[in-house]
């Protein structure tokens, strides 16, 4: 399909803001978390770790900078441009769309496993971010499987 000759739909657009918010956030968090792994640069204490598998902050920046940093700018990028690279259909489970609809949707999937596995580990008191982040992964998926959206990547 020649992406550029169709119009985006508006929803999209929406789409493409909260991939590159969370990018945002995670390569802020991710660097400041690896930079500093005892969490003090984010006011984090280190005794939310205790029952955890981790002794600081250094694996979990780690994977919040890849999977909330990289990997949705990487598919904001792919949204945007549509290029066709052949690595990631490898992984795409629908190879009737464009790769970069199917990562938006691992995006969506993969945040909001982020936030209850993070919610699991650490327990109660709860942030308001982990809340907002979970509302976030939904307007992800929302956004993702909204019918003008997936017409928009069929191929």
């Amino acid at each position: 399909m020649n992406y550029a000759a169709v119009p985006k739909p508006f929803p999209l657009y929406i789409l493409i803001i909260l991939l590159l918010g969370l990018c945002a956030g995670g390569i802020f968090g991710g660097f400041l978390l690896t930079d500093d792994p005892t969490g003090d640069a984010l006011q984090m204490p280190m005794s939310a770790l205790e029952g955890t598998p981790f002794r600081d902050y250094l694996i979990p920046g780690i994977i919040l900078l890849i999977f909330n940093g990289l990997f949705p700018l990487l598919i904001a990028y792919g949204l945007i441009l549509q290029p066709e690279w052949r690595w990631p259909e490898a992984l795409n489970m629908y190879p009737g769309r464009h790769w970069a609809w199917t990562f938006s949707l691992y995006c969506g999937i993969t945040l909001a496993i982020w936030i209850n596995v993070q919610m699991l580990l650490l327990g109660p008191p709860y942030s308001p971010l982990q809340a907002v982040y979970s509302l976030w992964a939904t307007a992800i998926i929302v956004f993702t499987m909204w019918p003008k959206v997936m017409r928009y990547y069929e191929r």
